[in-house]
């Protein structure tokens, strides 16, 4: 055999093994994406890679003295088996949406550059000559940022790593696209209509503007557009900088305005209708709904910035409703939420004050005897989920708060009895608001029986564990314990969920 033979067959063999590669870690990254997402259908598909990594490693081994023939023939078969299941895998890609791509990758941590890289690799391979398909388009586009980005420890801020290996990285990225050029005229043209996106992203100075600008969808369009010369390597470096911009700027804006909206979505599932008026119930009853959304897509890392835009809109819409009929009503401000105690003949409970926590009511109590006896050795997650504890419908986190306090009994408890008496709260909330609903079958109840009075004492402290929770999320996110701040603030909509049920049980006004 020739030393030309030789060659060629080196370099078919490395393309090959490359293929596999990508394909495996592709495999492997679905497999992942059904353990951490239960609810996602993949479907089943074959996935005999066992049989295509013999064939490459008997190659391997002969490649140098083998028969030539015999290896030409065992690298076709293997072209074809990869062909195969590259169409497999490319099929079964088409349930994964790039938002179920993102979720997966921000929640699993312990994953190299390699990873991602091979990802990349198995996302280009197939592109062929017609348009990439913008889904495809926008993974790619996520996983090459993650790839080129990382975490800068002093600020927090996501910066891109080492220049001179992402080029290195890029230029085998477009060496995969071969018999696609661009002129040096077109180059500098994008690359300048890149830099004009920078610098409308430096002049947008709110969420609002943000948002309102249409700028993302915008930049995503425009990447959409740019098609296979958005790899090439100059190009490329301009997109993940861009890239990279906008989602510090995304997240710097998403953190203040999120808060904002939250307190003030509160405020109007808290006074919603002193006063009867036309409109203002079903309004507030749409927010609540798009609370519960929120609250869901919190759950599964899925929020969007117009997520937080709807509920924004929401607020701007009710606000001067509410401001209007407390006017009319000669309503005033200024509830001083300063007694926790329930009224006497409410059943002698008491919720503590934030920062004294001594609560022991029966909810409580059950949480404790109920986490008492469960697994110590299960996950959170494992033991929220089980048969007797999944009726308290309690999150992995107020587990780990159990554990902390009542197992490990570690030194600093504060925020951990906080969530659990939160947790205490919000059974004592569903337990009151199902009383409620069956009284109200009754004609003759009326919002002067006790158990109201006892329902709206309730509402009263869930209003200040709210603006309590809120506190422990900025000391979260002051540490940079962004996912200590999201878990947070997960308990912190739950609650806010179920004690905006209970407001609106006992305040709405009567109907005949």
């Amino acid at each position: 055999m020739s030393t030309t033979d030789i060659v060629v067959l080196h370099r078919r063999y490395v393309d090959l093994a490359g293929r596999f590669k990508s394909a495996w870690t592709f495999h492997q990254f679905l497999q992942g994406l059904q353990k951490f997402f239960a609810e996602v259908e993949i479907g089943r598909y074959p996935s005999d890679f066992q049989e295509i990594h013999g064939t490459l490693k008997s190659i391997a081994d002969n490649l140098n003295g083998g028969d030539p023939q015999r290896m030409i023939r065992d690298l076709d078969i293997v072209e074809r088996q990869l062909g195969q299941m590259t169409a497999i895998l490319t099929a079964a890609d088409g349930r994964v949406t790039p938002p179920l791509l993102r979720q997966f990758f921000d929640r699993v941590k312990n994953f190299d550059e390699q990873i991602l890289a091979q990802m990349v690799r198995f996302y280009l391979g197939p592109l062929g000559e017609g348009a990439i398909h913008p889904d495809r388009q926008d993974k790619l586009d996520f996983l090459v940022t993650k790839l080129s980005e990382e975490v800068d420890r002093v600020t927090g801020s996501f910066v891109l790593r080492d220049r001179t290996r992402l080029r290195e990285l890029y230029q085998g990225f477009w060496s995969m696209l071969p018999g696609v050029s661009i002129e040096p005229e077109m180059l500098s043209t994008r690359k300048s209509e890149v830099e004009l996106f920078r610098q409308e992203l430096g002049g947008l100075g709110n969420f609002e503007e943000l948002t309102g600008s249409g700028f993302v969808q915008r930049f995503r369009d425009f990447k959409h557009l740019l098609g296979r010369y958005l790899f090439h390597p100059e190009i490329l470096m301009t997109i993940v900088e861009a890239n990279v911009a906008v989602k510090n700027r995304v997240r710097q804006y998403y953190r203040v305005e999120e808060q904002r909206i939250l307190e003030e979505s509160h405020k109007i599932l808290q006074e919603g209708s002193d006063t009867p008026g036309a409109g203002l119930d079903s309004g507030v009853i749409e927010l609540r709904q798009a609370v519960e959304q929120f609250e869901r897509k919190q759950q599964r890392d899925n929020v969007k910035l117009d997520d937080l835009a709807l509920l924004r809109r929401q607020v701007e819409e009710l606000a001067p409703v509410l401001a209007a009929r407390k006017r009319r009503a000669g309503a005033v401000e200024g509830a001083d939420g300063a007694a926790f105690d329930l009224p006497d003949g409410a059943g002698g409970e008491t919720v503590a004050l934030p920062g004294s926590i001594e609560t022991r009511s029966p909810h409580y109590q059950e949480i404790v005897d109920v986490l008492g006896a469960s697994d110590e050795r299960a996950t959170p997650k494992a033991v929220a989920l089980s048969r007797d504890v999944y009726h308290l419908r309690l999150e992995p986190r107020e587990v780990v708060a159990f554990r902390r306090v009542e197992v490990e009994q570690i030194a600093d408890t504060e925020l951990e009895r906080f969530l659990l008496d939160a947790a205490a709260l919000r059974l004592r909330i569903n337990h009151e608001a199902g009383q409620i609903t069956e009284l109200l079958d009754e004609s003759s109840v009326t919002k002067d029986a006790p158990i109201f009075e006892r329902a709206r004492a309730t509402t009263r402290v869930a209003d200040v564990v709210v603006q309590r929770f809120s506190s422990f999320i900025d000391a979260a996110v002051q540490e940079s314990s962004f996912g200590e701040a999201q878990q947070l603030q997960l308990l912190r909509m739950r609650l806010i969920r179920d004690y905006s049920g209970l407001w609106l049980l006992v305040n709405r006004p009567n109907q005949n």
